[in-house]
């Protein structure tokens, strides 16, 4: 990527932000922008099936974007990519498509299995590459400091990929938190309800051959090696395995929790303590590999200026709602967030969303939709607020990378967000136990639960500065 700073003014810069954002200085700005003859951010694709093709399709349309290079371990979704986009260029590893491209790519986004995020994004930031990262940005605690302190020191533009952020509701409910429009906080329900795959019975998966289409070595990339099942890690499935992926709170955590981060300006904040009980239908041969089918965590927040300066609490549902389904009542919402739906135009509460009690009402709002709801105590009417369009949230990063300024879920707020999350991973793989994080110490203080601040990765994956 040709940019007007060399290599000491470069070092010179990234020296200077890493100073300034070692306080409260949580977001950081970027120091490079696209600098391309034809004013163009040329862009590599890491992954390209399922949720990457959505990506890709996302990225495409901007006006200022040149799909440069795509990057799949599955020739058959390369395939595809190879049709749409015949000039770009093909790796099935991103590690050479990094050192082969160099400087004839600007940005990346990575759209494959979580065990991978924080080794190519690492990578990419190292080589100087705007990075957009698919959500859960990472796996463990210690990856999450440490794509913070990288992003601060490379300077590039970082985006985690909680797309929603750009969508009305998200803003308005940003908005209605920052202005105070119904008081402090005083607790946050965040619930997921939907049958999905994850929800699925955990069986121990039946080996066969790997099809000749798929580089397995590739697909394991940093986990430990197992025998290639069918319809049981690729495509989909991944997301139930603890090594592989991150749960149901890992999949969706991030887009409820975004807007509530932003609109309370919790920046860098912390959990106090966190909560835990789960459900896990499972073979027993498995049921310590793989993440639960129903969780409830409540975490223990310190107080803020828009929670009136009290602690206060949230909590997360995510057991299955449908009556064919149904989970235990302690996995779902309290009754009284499903009434208060039910009195709005939605009719009834939504799979997914998140309700917010302040002291003067409520905030509800489901996940994706073109609009928030109300609900004020003295039953006054009140609408959410009118706000202008915005770019979506994969333009947006384009429009970062072209200018080089600061995204707006950048990894200086959202890997503290992401730690929230991550406190309660942890605790799902303890429950019914009650675990203190202490944030300045970056430990729990309780044995179990502190071996997994790390992880392990396969001989020959190792990450610099991780491993």
């Amino acid at each position: 990527m040709k940019t007007k700073l060399n290599r000491r003014n470069f070092l010179s810069l990234a020296s200077a932000f890493a100073a300034g954002c070692a306080t409260k200085e949580i977001a950081f700005p970027a120091i490079t922008a696209v600098r391309s003859p034809n004013g163009l951010c040329r862009h590599a694709c890491i992954g390209t099936g399922n949720m990457a093709w959505g990506d890709i399709n996302s990225f495409r349309s901007h006006p200022k974007i040149e799909m440069a290079a795509f990057c799949d371990v599955d020739a058959n979704y390369l395939a595809r990519v190879r049709k749409e986009f015949p000039k770009a260029h093909f790796y099935s590893d991103w590690r050479e498509l990094l050192e082969k491209e160099g400087d004839a790519i600007d940005s990346m986004n990575v759209s494959i299995p979580d065990h991978h995020h924080v080794g190519v994004a690492a990578a990419a930031m190292r080589a100087h590459k705007h990075v957009y990262v698919q959500k859960p940005l990472c796996k463990t605690l210690h990856e999450s400091e440490f794509l913070r302190k990288l992003a601060r020191e490379s300077g590039v533009v970082t985006q985690l990929g909680a797309q929603f952020n750009a969508m009305l509701s998200d803003r308005q409910t940003v908005e209605m938190l920052k202005t105070q429009a119904l008081g402090p906080v005083e607790h946050v329900y965040y619930f997921s309800t939907r049958k999905g795959l994850s929800r699925r019975r955990r069986e121990l998966p039946v080996a066969a051959p790997v099809p000749e289409s798929l580089n397995w070595d590739l697909w394991l990339g940093t986990a430990a090696v197992r025998p290639y099942a069918p319809k049981v890690y690729h495509p989909l499935i991944w997301r139930i395995w603890r090594d592989l992926g991150s749960g149901w709170i890992g999949d969706i955590g991030c887009h409820l929790m975004s807007a509530v981060w932003r609109g309370m300006e919790l920046n860098d904040l912390a959990p106090i303590d966190v909560f835990a009980e789960t459900e896990t239908a499972a073979d027993p041969a498995v049921k310590d590999l793989v993440w639960p089918t129903a969780a409830h965590i409540v975490w223990n927040m310190p107080g803020v200026k828009a929670s009136g300066g009290k602690p206060f609490q949230m909590e997360w549902f995510d057991g299955c709602s449908d009556a064919d389904l149904l989970s235990p009542a302690q996995y779902r919402p309290p009754a009284e967030i499903d009434a208060f739906f039910g009195e709005t135009p939605a009719k009834k509460r939504p799979y997914e969303g998140k309700a917010i009690k302040c002291r003067d009402g409520w905030i509800l709002q489901p996940h994706a939709s073109a609009a928030a709801f109300i609900r004020r105590n003295d039953g006054a009417p009140m609408k959410a607020p009118k706000l202008p369009k915005c770019p979506s949230h994969f333009h947006e990063f384009i429009d970062s990378c072209l200018e080089g300024r600061t995204a707006a879920a950048d990894f200086g707020w959202s890997t503290y967000m992401m730690e929230t999350i991550l406190v309660g991973q942890v605790a799902e793989r303890l429950p019914g136990t009650k675990l203190a994080w202490n944030a300045g110490k970056r430990a729990f203080g309780n044995a179990a639960a502190d071996a997994f601040l790390t992880r392990p990765y396969r001989a020959g994956w190792e990450i610099p500065g991780l491993s």
